[in-house]
C-alpha cells in the first residue's frame, strides 16, 4: 500500500459556495422541502420570499451567511418592511418563510442558535369580509350568455363556487371522475393528491353540472371545466370572467372574485345553521381560526342575542 503524504493539501477553491453560505443552505432547505413532498406552489413561495430577504440584506451590505445572521438583523428587516409601507399580510408571508428556513437549519444542526425563534408574526388588522348579497348573486348569475358554451360554463362555475365554497385553484383542478353522482359528492384533490376532501352538492347543482357536461361533450382529458379550445380552464380566466360579470352587473361595493364566492358560501352556510366542524371540513381549513371568524361575523344567533340585550331597545 502506498504511504500517504504527511503534508496537508488544502482543497482547491473550485467553487465560491461554502458549506455555510446562504446558497448552499438554501439548496439543502429546498431538498428537504421536496423530500417532505411539499407542493410546487409552496416551494416556489419559499424561493420568492427568501430571495426577497437575501436581496434586501445584500443591498445593505449585510453578510448573508445564515451563521452570521442575528435576531437583531431580522428585527431590523421587519422594521424596514414597515418603513416601506408593506401590508401586514405581506410582512407575515416573508416572516413565515424566514422562520421555516431557520427552523430547518436548527433542526439539521447547521446553526448553533436560531435567530428567528424569538420572532412572532406581526399583528394584522381585522378587516370586514366582503360577501355578495342575495340580490347581487341573482344579478351576477343573470350575466353569462347561457346560449353560448362559455356562458353556460361560467354560469355553472359560479353556481359551483357558491354551492361548495371551493378555492379557484381547486375548481380548476376538478376532474369529471371526481363527481360521485349517486352520493352527491365531489372529491377536491390538493396538488399531488394530498389532503383530499369531499364536498356535497345538492340536486340543483347536480342537475346544472349534468346540463353543462352534455354541452361540454367528450374531450381528450378529464378536467371538468374547459375553455373554448377544449383545454383545462386557467385560474386567471376564471378570475377575469367573474370580474367582467361584476362590471356588467354594476356591482361596485364588493370585489367580484372567486374568493368572494367562497366568503359568501361561508356566510350563507352559517346563517342557514351550519356548525363549525362541518364548515371547516367543507372549506378545507386546517385550523378553526377562519371558521370562527365566519361564525362571529355572520351568525344569526349573535344578531338575535343582541336584540334581547340591546341597551337602546330596553331604554325606550
Amino acid at each position: 500500500m502506498v504511504r500517504r503524504s504527511n503534508k496537508i493539501i488544502q482543497p482547491s477553491d473550485s467553487s465560491n459556495t461554502s458549506f455555510d453560505s446562504f446558497e448552499h443552505t438554501f439548496h439543502l432547505f429546498l431538498r428537504d422541502c421536496k423530500i417532505r413532498n411539499l407542493s410546487d406552489h409552496t416551494i416556489q413561495y419559499y424561493k420568492n420570499e427568501l430571495f426577497k430577504f437575501i436581496k434586501r440584506l445584500e443591498s445593505l451590505g449585510i453578510e448573508t451567511s445564515p451563521v452570521t445572521i442575528t435576531t437583531k438583523i431580522l428585527e431590523d428587516h421587519i422594521l424596514r418592511m414597515f418603513d416601506d409601507g408593506l401590508k401586514e399580510t405581506t410582512i407575515n408571508a416573508n416572516l413565515r418563510a424566514i422562520r421555516s428556513f431557520f427552523n430547518f437549519l436548527e433542526r439539521e444542526c447547521l446553526i448553533v442558535k436560531n435567530p428567528a425563534k424569538p420572532l412572532k408574526l406581526v399583528k394584522q388588522k381585522k378587516t370586514i369580509i366582503q360577501t355578495f348579497s342575495r340580490d347581487q348573486i341573482h344579478t351576477l348569475l343573470r350575466q353569462p350568455d347561457r346560449t353560448s358554451f362559455t356562458g353556460l360554463r361560467d354560469y355553472t362555475m359560479m353556481m359551483f363556487l357558491l354551492e361548495t365554497g371551493v378555492r379557484v385553484k381547486e375548481l380548476c383542478g376538478i376532474s369529471v371522475k371526481d363527481i360521485n353522482w349517486n352520493d352527491g359528492i365531489v372529491t377536491i384533490r390538493q396538488p399531488k393528491g394530498l389532503r383530499e376532501r369531499n364536498v356535497p352538492i345538492q340536486r340543483t347543482m347536480r342537475k346544472q353540472l349534468s346540463t353543462y357536461l352534455q354541452i361540454r361533450g367528450s374531450v381528450d382529458h378529464n378536467f371538468l371545466f374547459i375553455n373554448i379550445d377544449n383545454e383545462p380552464i386557467a385560474i386567471r380566466a376564471v378570475q377575469v370572467n367573474i370580474s367582467k360579470y361584476g362590471r356588467m352587473a354594476g356591482i361596485k361595493d364588493v370585489r367580484c372574485s372567486p374568493h368572494t364566492f367562497r366568503h359568501t358560501f361561508a356566510k350563507m352556510s352559517v346563517q342557514n345553521g351550519a356548525d363549525v366542524f362541518t364548515l371547516q371540513q367543507v372549506l378545507g381549513h386546517t385550523t378553526m381560526d377562519m371558521v370562527r371568524n365566519y361564525v362571529n361575523m355572520f351568525s344569526n344567533e349573535i344578531h338575535a342575542s343582541h336584540r334581547k340585550f340591546s341597551p337602546i331597545e330596553k331604554l325606550f
